[in-house]
């Protein structure tokens, strides 16, 4: 995996265009992108594939995660919206 492609998913993790989304992801970023393995980058890539309003009902709990997306990631992703709210 290069740098560009790792820089590209982080990049696109901070700008989401709902607001809610921008802040979990950020706080998301901050708190584990220096430690995110390979194959979480990957997994980052398919949760960043979701429409916004799936994936903010998804971490709201207001959605079931589907089972291609349940991962340590989406559950670290998540686990920091409950840490905002």
């Amino acid at each position: 995996m290069t740098d560009l492609f790792k820089k590209k998913i982080l990049h696109r993790a901070k700008y989401r265009g709902i607001k809610e989304l921008d802040i979990i992801f950020d706080r998301f970023i901050k708190k584990y992108s220096e430690s995110l393995l390979d194959d979480e980058f990957y997994e980052l890539e398919r949760i960043l594939n979701l429409p916004d309003q799936l994936l903010l009902n998804i971490i709201l709990g207001k959605e079931e995660i589907p089972a291609n997306l349940r991962s340590e990631t989406l559950k670290n992703l998540i686990s920091i919206s409950y840490e905002w709210s």
